[in-house]
């Protein structure tokens, strides 16, 4: 190894001499005979290769002196050590690279932003010919889409609506998408499958199209500003559920009432209630659902309101909390303890069976959706659904003809009135949704927009439902 090394070294150092007594003799050369040379032009370009070292010069002052790198001077003398030169030796200059020629342009003018739209483009990518229960769903969403684009077309905007068969497939979606340049499209909903999020994202931001994602609770897209997040996930609506009742109820008492049966939703919710009481410096009182009287009347208030919050959802735990507070409320009824119970948006399916609970106990439930049965507003959109295409809407939570008008009505309504100002401004829209409240909010940086509307319905004991946003 020794001798390869010392091989290598001896031919470098031979090639270093070597150049440098080139240099020198082709310096001597051009010394005696530049006259005769330059006269018939044939040196001009070499005369300048050439730079002989000054007292004082650098690799650095010489590189700045030809406005060339001190990379270029480097590789064209590769006898130079450690990047030192030495006055009176002579240094190849190499030709800078020439400049990028200029090309002069006409500024491209951008288009002025709109400060409202006369007529929109609507493309729908969702499995409308599925004979599933699904599809049945899809169907219906998309059945209210139409009924707000008809609420949009008679306050005399022009709407085009684009729909296309999405399948369920991450290949479905992209052969509906392949050859159809959907070109001006201001706002896309779909699709219904979440592997097929990505592709028509992807379709939309490269085309700068607002897309609605109905149906899947995904994060903001990092990159696509102009994607809207429609179903929030389950922690955020706890989240905004908690802000929420806080800001309703601070000066309460706050009960967790535990139950024997285990429920992550439950539990989830309760806990983010517990955090933000402790910030507040406020315990929450825990008592069991089965728990004898001195239990319950060490957790519960006297003076003041009391809030009871069960760590589960399900309808078996409610009746049991139902029974227990009959029992203990008609045994303390001199007491005029003051209580009001807090749920969950399941509570919302139990009301044909526990209406009467609801009222007596003054019970509210967080939820993203509401559909009031004794709302003026409701039965008239029914029935206008009904009328429209001859059947009324499936019984589901929600009902997905109330998704798809709530939802098609917010955008489309909102970029006929702002245009391209719309995400500036959507937050002074002043809607009544039929079941859907929207707020959304932006990520940050270049992320889209996740809705964060979240409402309490209170079920009153004058037999009353109220909606509180």
């Amino acid at each position: 190894m020794k001798r390869i090394s010392g091989a290598k070294c001896g031919l470098e150092t031979e090639k270093s001499v070597t150049f440098a007594v080139m240099k020198r003799i082709l310096a001597l050369f051009l010394c005696c005979i530049p006259y005769v040379l330059y006269a018939q032009g044939t040196i001009g370009g070499a005369l300048n290769n050439l730079h002989q070292v000054q007292k004082g010069e650098t690799l650095y002052s010489i590189s700045r002196m030809y406005n060339i790198s001190q990379e270029a001077l480097l590789r064209a003398n590769p006898e130079i050590k450690k990047g030192k030169v030495k006055r009176g030796e002579f240094l190849v200059i190499p030709q800078p690279e020439a400049p990028a020629p200029v090309v002069e342009t006409t500024p491209v003018a951008q288009p002025e932003r709109k400060t409202s739209y006369e007529t929109l483009r609507v493309g729908v990518f969702l499995p409308l010919e599925d004979t599933s229960a699904q599809g049945e769903k899809m169907l219906e969403y998309y059945r209210g889409l139409l009924m707000a684009v008809d609420s949009v077309k008679r306050e005399g905007v022009n709407v085009e609506v684009f729909t296309l068969h999405s399948g369920h497939t991450a290949d479905e979606m992209l052969t509906t998408l392949h050859g159809n340049e959907l070109d001006g499209l201001n706002v896309a909903f779909g699709p219904a499958d979440t592997e097929q999020v990505a592709i028509l994202a992807d379709y939309c931001r490269g085309r700068n199209v607002r897309l609605v994602l109905p149906f899947q609770n995904t994060q903001p897209a990092a990159g696509f500003p102009l994607q809207y997040t429609a179903t929030s996930s389950n922690f955020v609506v706890q989240r905004e559920a908690a802000r929420l009742v806080l800001r309703q109820f601070g000066d309460c008492n706050f009960v967790l009432l535990r139950s024997n049966d285990t429920d992550l939703k439950g539990d989830a919710f309760t806990s983010q209630m517990m955090g933000l009481l402790e910030e507040k410096g406020v315990s929450m009182r825990v008592v069991n659902a089965e728990g004898d009287d001195m239990a319950w009347e060490s957790a519960l208030n006297q003076f003041r309101p009391n809030i009871i919050i069960p760590d589960n959802t399900s309808q078996k735990v409610l009746n049991v909390v139902f029974s227990r507070l009959n029992a203990f409320l008609d045994s303390h009824a001199a007491t005029g303890y003051r209580v009001s119970l807090l749920g969950y948006p399941e509570w919302q399916t139990y009301t044909g069976q526990l209406a009467r609970e609801f009222y007596r106990y003054d019970t509210y439930f967080y939820t993203t959706y509401y559909r009031n049965p004794l709302s003026r507003q409701t039965t008239d959109f029914e029935q206008h659904y009904q009328t429209l295409f001859r059947k009324p809407m499936s019984v589901s939570f929600p009902r997905y003809g109330m998704m798809g008008f709530d939802m098609g009505y917010y955008f489309l309504h909102g970029l006929s009135q702002y245009g391209d100002y719309f995400e500036q401004r959507q937050g002074e829209m002043r809607l009544q949704p039929v079941q859907h409240p929207f707020r959304f909010v932006g990520g940050s940086g270049d992320e889209g927009y996740t809705n964060r509307a979240v409402q309490l319905v209170h079920y009153t004991t004058n037999q009353k439902v109220e909606q509180i946003r």
